[in-house]
């Protein structure tokens, strides 16, 4: 079906851009400085297809600020951008001069926090922050259920509800959890706009055209920002340590979550042994063990996460977390599922106290259970 049988429908030239533009990100997978290893680039190329079929969710199903539904970032399979098997994200497009009504629960979980954002990543001025809220303050109902606000005219002494701004595109609702089986069963929340728009009209090709571009845009803009920033670090004394992650507000986190962060490199013998300790007191804090691409190992089968609740600590309180290929035979064990680099990073989620210093040493396997 070629082009010498006559003109291509508009409809086709518009999957044809699509496709050629997914087919040029490819190259992404082969930057300046990203291992020359054929099974590590096909890994690669699965993380860009994650990508791709989050942004055609996103821009294509979900893009409707009239008929707003919730896409969730991360989930077995799809590994957003440094993705926390301990914490669901649900986002929606919305507008600054709609009210809408979100219904959710907690029941379950650790913590929720929801807020609403102005701009996004196409913007000149980035993303920021209009309005927040957390369990903290919101009122919850005794079987964890919660009925939030989104409006342009807030009511004083209403703890459910946020306000948004004339330029207010977006919400994101995180929740919290430190049981697995619990955050894999947790009900999905929903979002409605006040008044109903009533049913979506039928798609345009003009829809579809700017969809498209869009999902294009986001997906190798996303996936190309991970990709730079996985570039070798400078000192290479840095790699298997772990550091405070500056946060310059391009994380586009809250403000209560801080974070430690490590590249590591290990030979199939080794083992990276990180001691920290967590006594300070956090809401939440936990470790996620990430691949070269920013994406957990399939953590319903093995283990890419250890938090507060699953860490099994020493006898002075300190944990003890061994990042290695094979079961060391020691507690609070990190599957790299064979990969032969990636990162680690501990999440520290509200607390008042410093942050915890992490110290980190590579070790032959053999010697793990040798080290004090």
């Amino acid at each position: 079906m070629g082009d010498a049988l006559g003109p291509v429908d508009p409809s086709v030239e518009v999957w044809r851009a699509y496709c050629q533009a997914m087919a040029d990100a490819g190259e992404l997978v082969l930057a300046a400085g990203t291992p020359d290893d054929p099974d590590l680039r096909a890994e690669g190329i699965r993380a860009l297809s994650r990508y791709a079929t989050f942004a055609l969710e996103n821009f294509v199903e979900r893009a409707d600020p009239e008929r707003p539904d919730f896409v969730e970032y991360q989930t077995t399979i799809r590994k957003y951008m440094g993705d926390n098997p301990d914490q669901t994200y649900f986002s929606s497009v919305i507008r600054g001069d709609r009210s809408y009504r979100i219904n959710a629960t907690m029941a379950g979980a650790v913590a929720i926090e929801v807020g609403v954002y102005a701009g996004d990543y196409r913007s000149d001025g980035g993303r920021r922050l209009v309005d927040a809220v957390e369990d903290t303050t919101l009122r919850v109902d005794p079987d964890g259920t919660y009925e939030l606000l989104l409006t342009p005219d807030p009511q004083p002494d209403n703890p459910n509800q946020l306000r948004l701004e004339p330029d207010a595109s977006s919400v994101i609702l995180r929740t919290y959890f430190t049981d697995r089986d619990v955050r894999l069963a947790h009900p999905r929340p929903s979002i409605e706009a006040i008044p109903s728009a009533g049913p979506a009209p039928a798609l345009t090709l003009d829809q579809l055209r700017r969809a498209l571009e869009q999902a294009v845009l986001f997906t190798t803009g996303s996936f190309g920002w991970w990709v730079q920033q996985r570039k070798p670090p400078p000192i290479e004394e840095l790699v298997n340590t772990i550091q405070p992650m500056p946060d310059d507000g391009d994380l586009l986190t809250p403000d209560n979550v801080r974070y430690l962060f490590g590249d590591w490199e290990l030979g199939p013998d080794e083992a990276l042994v990180v001691d920290f300790d967590p006594s300070g007191g956090a809401d939440y804090w936990g470790w996620v063990l990430l691949t070269y691409w920013g994406e957990t190992v399939d953590w319903r089968t093995r283990t890419a996460v250890i938090n507060g609740d699953t860490a099994v600590r020493r006898d002075d309180g300190t944990v003890r977390l061994v990042v290695a290929h094979e079961d060391p035979g020691l507690p609070n064990w990190l599957d790299t599922a064979g990969h032969p680099t990636g990162s680690l990073s501990l999440r520290w989620f509200r607390s008042t106290a410093p942050i915890p210093e992490a110290h980190s040493r590579v070790v032959p396997l053999h010697q793990v259970n040798a080290i004090d």
